[in-house]
């Protein structure tokens, strides 16, 4: 059986102004510095066989906290970066809202059937978080093991699993630096713990305010 803890990543520059990131490289914000703390914290006293990370430095940074806590290496994993937002990346979600309302519209009501101009698909995100889901896998088959990657690779990894719609996307709620706990045996995977914040007290991020 695999343990894998699934943490989105700390708060990030982008995530405080509302703005579309994807695969735009933002860094943490000052906040999610805090909170990137906070959850190496959590783990400090939790052995782990492997840490692995998006490549991008909000994932990346918060891996890295929680690394060093355990006094070990980031293992950079390119098939869990985040969705790519096209030619949505960089705007603010009224931007968004003004040039592409009608396809703004079927994202948040019908998310799988969405592919952003320039961009990718929740399908797409899909066949390459469960590709490399099944790599860890393979070569972790009893080891416990930590994923720090974003909100829509998270989403899709965890309703994959769980055998549901992709369109279920918005039922599922992912805080900044939150756990979530999944295992992997002979039967279907188990999810044991959801979007779990208690380790950043009164340092959450409002996401209602993101642009996801």
């Amino acid at each position: 059986m695999t343990r894998l803890f699934l943490v989105r990543h700390a708060e990030s520059t982008w995530n405080s102004t509302g703005r579309y990131q994807g695969r735009i490289d933002t860094e943490l914000s000052d906040m999610g510095e805090r909170q990137a703390g906070l959850v190496a914290q959590r783990f400090s006293a939790m052995p782990l066989a492997a840490i692995y990370s998006s490549p991008l430095r909000r994932a990346f940074h918060t891996a890295l906290a929680i690394a060093l806590a355990q006094g070990q290496d980031v293992k950079v994993e390119p098939d869990l970066i985040e969705i790519d937002h096209g030619a949505w990346s960089g705007l603010l979600k009224d931007e968004v809202e003004k040039r592409y309302g009608p396809m703004l519209q079927l994202w948040l009501e019908s998310p799988s059937q969405v592919k952003m101009p320039g961009g990718e698909s929740l399908e797409d995100v899909r066949l390459r978080s469960d590709a490399a889901l099944k790599r860890l896998l393979e070569a972790h088959p009893q080891d416990t093991l930590l994923l720090c990657t974003h909100d829509a690779v998270l989403k899709v990894l965890l309703a994959d699993a769980l055998g549901m719609s992709l369109d279920g996307f918005w039922k599922v709620r992912m805080d900044n630096a939150s756990v979530s706990l999944m295992e992997f045996g002979s039967t279907a995977p188990r999810l044991l713990l959801l979007n779990d914040t208690c380790h950043l007290g009164k340092l959450r991020t409002e996401v209602s305010e993101q642009a996801l």
